[in-house]
């Protein structure tokens, strides 16, 4: 990819429109890497009418919905992974992490390795880089939208097998030293900008569940990233993960009629 390509700020033209709006790719993380690109999402933000975020985070309750982050009534997570597993993957995350899964284990298994990753990374910041350009917007008195609905995203991980968030929480522990590596890496992926990178661990990540937690997503991204932008300047912060790729928004963009163009 051409150095010029190396960006997470993206303009997006097309006529008719009001002008010129913005997709920025964010990392969910409060690690100090993911704010290198910060001042530029700024200069973009004050340009534009509307924020718009993967889903307004002034929908979201205060604190973790129940339903997504416990597991069903009576059933705990030494239920789901073998004694020995569990005794392996809980001396792991104490020492990695700083986390006794004995005080987890009623926890999802997703919430759970979400936590681990966020002890595994630095969290320089007090708070994530999607929700302090949240703040900023605001700040300036911008309104703020979501791409998605509160409800929309958390109907997407309600879909999410149990077995597949157990296997993933068991793989992570059985070779937390690769899984640490891999995080920290994609830390300075994002920060060299590298959508096409990002977009290909995203991939990776996402294994048997692609078309749920990335493509369909992209596609409905991308129709409603069209669709604000045709009435107003918006500026889109969404995962850098769903812009690159062939089924990544930009594409999807383009295929609307978008001039698309690093930012």
């Amino acid at each position: 990819m051409k150095d010029k390509k190396k960006t997470l700020l993206w303009e997006i033209r097309r006529e008719g429109a009001p002008g010129p709006s913005f997709l920025f790719g964010t990392m969910h993380v409060q690690d100090q890497r993911a704010f290198t690109f910060l001042q530029q999402a700024y200069e973009k933000i004050g340009e534009c009418g509307l924020m718009a975020l993967e889903f307004d985070l002034g929908e979201a309750p205060t604190g973790m919905d129940p339903a997504m982050v416990r597991l069903p009534e009576g059933v705990s997570l030494t239920q789901l992974i073998s004694p020995k597993k569990f005794q392996k993957i809980r001396k792991v995350f104490r020492k990695v992490a700083g986390l006794d899964l004995n005080n987890l284990q009623y926890f999802s298994p997703m919430v759970v390795s979400n936590i681990i990753n966020e002890r595994i990374l630095s969290q320089d910041m007090p708070v994530s880089l999607d929700e302090h350009l949240w703040k900023y917007a605001r700040s300036l008195g911008k309104p703020v939208t979501g791409i998605e609905s509160y409800r929309e995203q958390l109907a997407i991980l309600q879909q999410i097998p149990l077995d597949y968030q157990v296997e993933a929480l068991v793989e992570m522990g059985q070779h937390i030293r690769r899984h640490r590596r891999q995080l920290l890496r994609m830390t300075e992926v994002y920060k060299e900008g590298d959508i096409f990178k990002l977009y290909r661990a995203a991939r990776r990540g996402a294994a048997g569940l692609r078309q749920l937690l990335l493509y369909r997503r992209n596609r409905i991204m991308a129709d409603r990233i069209s669709e604000l932008a045709a009435e107003q300047r918006v500026f889109c912060a969404i995962g850098a993960g769903h812009l690159a790729g062939g089924k990544g928004v930009l594409r999807y963009l383009k295929q609307e009629g978008w001039r698309v163009r690093p930012g």
